[in-house]
């Protein structure tokens, strides 16, 4: 008996303590992309820089990846610019779809040769060799 009681309680501890566990490791994430819907939510509905930025911190994040591909969407509608399809790319490629993330990396290269500063232009340009080269192979 006291080794059936001591077997339920022991049980009981586990079990709670993987709830405190679980809900401790999600709270996290969920703050984080409730402050960046508040963000988006909160910008000049011209403001493609935010959507950007959050869309990015999504992808980095492998959070609501497909939100951020929404924000990326609607960055585009505002203003074409090469950031929106670079990260367009991170995306495909957090998704797994190597070919398209090629594709919109050189989007991003083509439309943002004259306007990109030097280090974008770098970084762009690396993801477009070191990913021409995979789909090469």
């Amino acid at each position: 008996m006291k080794t059936l009681f001591s077997a339920t309680l022991l049980s009981l501890f586990v079990l709670l303590s993987s709830f405190n566990t679980v809900s401790a490791e999600e709270a996290p994430a969920e703050e984080k992309m409730s402050l960046l819907i508040k963000m988006v939510n909160s910008a000049d509905k011209n403001d493609w820089q935010t959507l950007n930025k959050a869309a990015m911190f999504c992808i980095n994040w492998n959070a609501d990846l497909e939100l951020a591909k929404q924000w990326i969407e609607a960055s585009i509608q505002i203003s074409d610019n090469p950031e929106a399809y670079e990260l367009m790319g991170d995306y495909y490629l957090r998704t797994g779809n190597l070919r398209k993330a090629y594709g919109y990396y050189l989007t991003s290269l083509e439309k943002g040769l004259f306007s990109l500063n030097r280090e974008d232009l770098i970084r762009i340009q690396r993801k477009n060799v070191t990913f021409g080269r995979m789909l090469m192979d």
